[in-house]
């Protein structure tokens, strides 16, 4: 009876993790029930935990444990032990045990990937089971991709434009579109290899030939660059070993093989064959890497345009060696590289578009992991991967009961040494990483097969004096994967609950949908946006004609216990000062001292934390500004010049300050001075031609509206050029450029109709009082 339990409770256990293996890279849920990492998250986290808890009570009822007995699980469990100590040991260890999502840096995230490479490992020890786990994965792959294409080929229809268009055009099924890229290349490597060396029989055979087709099509459009050269470097392996070496692999087995009958490989395919696929991706790759233009048009015929945006390999190091400096053991703690971000990047990513920009991630995975995790994390980590290729290696020395076991070992090994590449020069998402894991749990159940690994059989019940403490043991390792569940359940229905105050229409929704998501499972990001939500509240309350006191007391008094709440929560994140601050800005412009200086008090806090920000001395002349102290905010706007020369919104605020002084030529002066220091920016001569308009200067407002028009794309920019020649009396001009107007934007209506009153001289377009819109865009369209 306990072993006919024992045995369902396992076979359970398998067929969570086999699903998990299969759907985990396809599943997916509309944008209003949680983002792509939430989602791959939740079923990782579910799946892993669900299966693992369910596999330790089987071994309970069994009487006896078995453990894969290799360095390869020791140097993991470590990883997996030290990441909890670098939580503990960290700032703030509720973000470093669970990220304020599913943070992939994360002790929970590198728990539960340490076991779902176990558990992939002890099921893949079986032949039968490992055959199963395998195709599921590369079913589950093939699917993903082909999915993916329909998603986008159709998403311009109601039912993707309304649930899916997360993962329809503004990223993918599997995270960004370089993640997709990458998959995609993953997935043809396996399809090559499955059809050139596995050989199979059959609907496989077919799978594996339409799979590399397939891939190789998406690539074409996707036009990037560092998958074509993996790509290429495939197919060579895979065309070199077909034709040099099969011949020897091949008289290694056995005539009769055991084989399992959901897959079998064509007895007829044991001869040497010309490697037509391979040869074939290879001169296709070769073409698309040599002719990026070629790429460049399909990807421009697709409307696919992409870029891997992060932090250089010099801006990550750099931070990740500062933070060390401080914490070389542990690291800052998982889920603060934002954090460590902010406090040490150099002045340099100023000048860039990203000079704003809190990344959460650095340069690749393996940086990251060693800001936020330290060096022993790192060092183990990387142990852990070192291990596993060699020993992938050493196992070709071992004889394999079929085809397919070999197969599987060569085929981990080489995705392993991929996913160790992918670490160390990428940020993957969620799915990447996890199927990195997996193959690592593939390398070690067929070393495990074939007896290079052994078990460690405990059987405790033999023992009185060890069985309590055993079975003590493994009931509080079933407990506490329960229980994770529930806390993982409780914080995905938090960020679905934020998902849709985030959609919310009304104030009374979305407050109950944040209030939802705080109680669930609360973070600094869900109490500032709470803190936004009733900020908002207040400032329409304010901006009435009789505005009513007490209720902006309530609003108020809500706004700081959020803005608070989410210091509390995390009081190394520079964004959340700089929220309170501003939310104390609200009330210091009413000659309030303490509010003031509570506004100054968390400027200052925001500042430290984030010292070579522009924006954050900014926020201080704003305090300054609202204390009345002119010559404060003009010494600290002098400060965020001085870090970012060409920084917009100074400028403007000492236009500002200049225009309440009564200096009526100040804001095209301070204008005049940032397109000096940035002549390539649009935005700066719109906002001169405007301000040219309002002195009535007409001509140098229509240079600067024909400058902003050679260096962007913008309709409303033609709209203000064409309404500053009706100023200036060119109706003919204004009539031509109405015209080329349409023919540009053929979206736009009503052009037709003020030409013909332009020409008649009844235009009413615009004004000696400013520009009013020469026409609308088709809202319906």
């Amino acid at each position: 009876m306990y072993h006919s339990i024992s045995a369902r409770l396992n076979a359970i256990s398998f067929t969570l993790i086999t699903f998990l293996c299969a759907l985990l890279p396809l599943f997916i849920l509309p944008a209003s029930l949680g983002g792509v990492g939430a989602v791959k998250g939740v079923v990782l986290y579910t799946g892993v935990l669900l299966s693992f808890s369910l596999w330790i009570v089987s071994q309970f009822i069994n009487g006896n444990l078995k453990l894969l007995k290799n360095w390869i699980f020791v140097f993991l469990g470590g990883v997996a032990v030290f990441s909890l100590v670098s939580a503990i040991a960290s700032g703030n260890t509720t973000l470093a045990l669970w990220g304020r999502g599913f943070s992939l840096d994360s002790f929970s995230s590198i728990a539960i990937l340490s076991l779902f490479a176990f558990l992939v490992a002890v099921f893949s020890s079986e032949q039968h089971y490992l055959i199963r786990l395998f195709l599921a994965a590369f079913i589950g792959s093939v699917l993903t991709v082909l999915t993916q294409v329909l998603l986008f080929a159709f998403k311009g229809t109601p039912l993707v434009l309304s649930h899916f268009s997360h993962v329809a055009s503004q990223g993918t099924l599997v995270g960004s579109w370089v993640d997709f890229s990458h998959f995609v290349t993953f997935t043809f490597v396996l399809s090559v290899l499955m059809f050139e060396v596995l050989m199979p029989r059959g609907f496989f055979r077919w799978l594996s030939l339409f799979s590399a087709v397939l891939a190789l099509a998406v690539l074409a459009f996707l036009n990037f660059k560092v998958a074509w050269i993996i790509t290429v470097v495939s197919a060579l392996i895979v065309f070199v070993y077909k034709i040099s070496v099969e011949r020897s692999i091949f008289r290694l087995f056995s005539k009769k093989e055991d084989r399992d009958e959901s897959f079998s490989v064509d007895d007829g395919a044991r001869a040497p064959r010309f490697p037509f696929l391979s040869f074939a991706s290879l001169l296709v790759g070769l073409f698309f890497l040599l002719s990026s233009a070629t790429g460049a048009r399909l990807a421009q015929m697709a409307q696919l345009n992409f870029a891997d945006i992060r932090p250089s390999f010099a801006s990550t190091m750099h931070v990740a060696r500062a933070t060390l400096s401080h914490n070389p053991i542990f690291g800052a703690g998982a889920g603060r590289f934002a954090d460590q971000w902010n406090l040490y990047h150099t002045t340099d990513v100023n000048r860039t578009l990203f000079w704003n920009t809190s990344f959460d991630m650095g340069f690749s995975w393996l940086t990251t992991i060693i800001t936020t995790n330290g060096v022993v994390v790192s060092l183990l980590f990387l142990l852990v991967l070192i291990t596993a290729i060699i020993h992938g290696f050493k196992l070709f020395n071992y004889q394999y009961p079929d085809q397919f076991s070999r197969f599987i070992a060569v085929t981990a090994l080489i995705v392993l040494i991929a996913f160790t590449v992918l670490i160390a020069l990428s940020s993957p998402g969620m799915v990447l990483v996890a199927y990195g894991f997996m193959y690592l749990g593939f390398l070690m159940g067929v070393s495990a097969l074939v007896g290079k690994t052994k078990y460690a059989t405990f059987d405790y019940l033999n023992d009185p004096r060890s069985s309590f403490f055993a079975i003590l043991v493994l009931v509080l390792a079933a407990m506490v994967g329960f229980s994770s569940i529930y806390f993982t359940i409780n914080r995905f229905t938090g960020i679905v609950s934020y998902q849709k105050a985030i959609a919310a229409t009304d104030f009374a929704s979305a407050e109950g949908f944040i209030n939802k998501a705080i109680a669930r499972s609360d973070n600094d990001l869900f109490w500032r946006m709470r803190a936004a939500l009733y900020a908002k509240q207040f400032t329409a309350e304010a901006a009435k004609t009789t505005p009513d006191k007490a209720q902006m007391q309530i609003y108020f008094t809500q706004v700081e216990q959020s803005a608070q709440s989410a210091v509390a929560w995390s009081r190394a994140s520079a964004g959340n000062w700089l929220a309170l601050s501003q939310i104390y800005r609200l009330v210091a412009s009413g000659n309030s001292d303490e509010a003031y200086n509570n506004a100054k008090t968390a400027a200052e806090e925001a500042q430290k934390r984030n010292p070579n920000n522009p924006a954050f001395i900014l926020n201080q002349a704003q305090v300054a500004l609202s204390h009345q102290d002119v010559t404060g905010a003009n010494t600290f706007i002098d400060k965020a010049l001085a870090l970012k020369a060409d920084y917009l919104d100074a400028f403007l605020l000492r236009a500002q300050i200049k225009g309440a002084q009564g200096d009526n030529q100040g804001v095209r002066t301070e204008l005049q001075k940032y397109i000096a220091v940035a002549p390539f920016d649009p935005q700066g001569y719109v906002l001169f031609g405007n301000a040219e308009l309002e002195m009535k200067n007409y001509q140098s407002a229509l240079d600067a509206f024909a400058r902003a028009r050679s260096l962007a794309t913008d309709p409303s920019i033609d709209v203000a050029y064409i309404n500053t020649l009706l100023l200036l009396g060119r109706k003919s001009d204004a009539v031509t450029e109405l015209q080329l107007l349409k023919e540009k934007y053929p979206q736009i209506t009503g052009i037709d109709e003020l030409v013909e009153r332009t020409k008649n001289g009844t235009s009413g377009a615009a004004t000696s009082e400013g520009t009013t819109p020469v026409a609308e865009e088709n809202k319906e369209e």
